[in-house]
């Protein structure tokens, strides 16, 4: 069977580029720049790219000893203006930052680029090849972009930083309230559906601006209803999880162990920053975090006490750290920046009132100071040293939350 012929690859280039521009004749060349811009791409660095494939692409041409076609020529001469330097290190935080202003213009703008054009393959498929090599190579690539998109999650700038800051930038400190408003600029439709395993899901189509959050109608408070939907609207605008499409299990949201997976914790990140903004807990951050603090907070922000005391310690000066403890075990803590302990995580101490509660005894309600070796390693620390502990125990979970305040020095340092 004979093979049919090649295109010569200068062809494909051009009518890559025909296709940016396909339904849109009447744009002109800066019309199109500021279309491009509202979309979130730098018209100057898709220039600079542009420019140097086509220079390339006439390089081989000439090494096979053909002649460059002169519309490739008009090509760069053309792009060669308006060639920035392509960037491939990581953002400097400045860059971030305008790299986040203009990111929401995405999925805010009405112009997207055709569906059908595909942004990078890492190999082509050929139908010549044997199914068992194609599924081989299928998996290959799958594992390969797996680890591309772990790799830009865990390096670089701060996105859920960046961008909740941006959003909430452009729709108000109290957009955390205005959620199901705000899926419908951002493009997306709010669905419910009685759910067995998965309490949240975004689907959407690859190259457009439109999706569906599914939320689970069985969630039981309105509190884990917006923290779930403000977790899905994170997977849909954090940069890096734009091919993402999986529902997300009971177990991922509100989950704030170190060991999950970096896209949920950036989507939980993203949520507990446009449900509780600093600028509306202000208040709180000023004094010593306390259970009256976190209660507050999850009061005034409509979130649950867990995410409320998450973020509190994301944010307060203090030395401070919640604890979830449950099954008689430490299962996570997230400590204040200035926390300078590790907490023993395994079976809980018995002199904890986390443990006291766990065992069926009241609790009191203001903070009581118990062994710092009931909740650290005993290497290092002060004869006698304690920490104050408060604690709450949430029946749902059968788990008891527990709030550690370091108010003296636990170390001989």
């Amino acid at each position: 069977m004979a093979k049919g012929k090649a295109e010569p690859p200068e062809h494909e280039i051009l009518r890559a580029a025909a296709l940016l521009s396909e339904g849109d004749e009447s744009l002109g060349r800066d019309e199109l720049g500021r279309a491009l811009e509202s979309a979130g791409i730098d018209p100057a660095r898709v220039a600079a790219r542009f420019h140097e494939s086509a220079r390339q692409l006439a390089e081989d041409v000439r090494r096979a000893g053909r002649t460059v076609p002169l519309s490739l020529q008009e090509a760069i001469a053309a792009s060669e203006l308006t060639a920035v330097p392509t960037q491939r290190e990581s953002p400097e935080p400045e860059t971030a930052r305008v790299f986040a202003e203009h990111w929401l213009d995405r999925f805010l703008a009405p112009f997207a680029l055709p569906t059908h054009l595909e942004a990078s393959r890492a190999y082509r498929k050929l139908g010549n090849l044997a199914e068992k090599d194609q599924r081989h190579l299928d998996l290959l690539a799958a594992e390969l972009q797996e680890q591309a998109l772990r790799s830009r999650l865990g390096e670089g700038p701060d996105w859920p930083a960046l961008i909740s800051a941006e959003f909430l930038k452009r729709f108000g400190v109290d957009c955390g309230k205005r959620l199901n408003e705000i899926t419908g600029e951002l493009g997306l439709a709010v669905r419910h559906c009685e759910a067995e395993t998965y309490e949240g899901a975004l689907l959407r189509v690859p190259g457009s601006r439109l999706g569906y959050i599914v939320l689970n109608s069985k969630i039981k408070t309105e509190s884990r209803r917006r923290f779930t939907l403000a977790h899905e609207i994170g997977h849909h605008v954090l940069p890096g999880q734009q091919e993402l499409s999986m529902p997300c299990v009971a177990g991922r949201i509100e989950n704030w162990q170190r060991a999950l997976d970096p896209t949920e914790r950036a989507a939980n990140r993203f949520a507990a920053e446009i449900l509780m903004p600093r600028a509306s807990i202000r208040e709180w951050l000023e004094v010593e975090p306390s259970l009256d603090a976190i209660q507050s907070i999850a009061a005034a922000s409509e979130t649950s006490l867990t995410s409320s005391a998450v973020r509190l310690m994301t944010l307060t000066a203090y030395p401070a750290a919640v604890v979830w403890s449950q099954d008689g075990r430490v299962r996570w803590y997230t400590p204040s920046a200035s926390f300078v302990r590790w907490v023993r995580k395994g079976r809980l101490h018995e002199s904890t009132l986390a443990s006291r509660w766990l065992r069926g005894e009241a609790l009191p309600k203001q903070p009581q100071a118990v062994p710092a070796a009931a909740w650290f390693f005993e290497k290092g620390l002060r004869p006698g040293a304690r920490v104050w502990e408060t604690a709450i125990g949430l029946p749902g979970y059968g788990a008891a939350l527990s709030l550690l305040v370091l108010r003296e020095p636990i170390t001989n340092e």
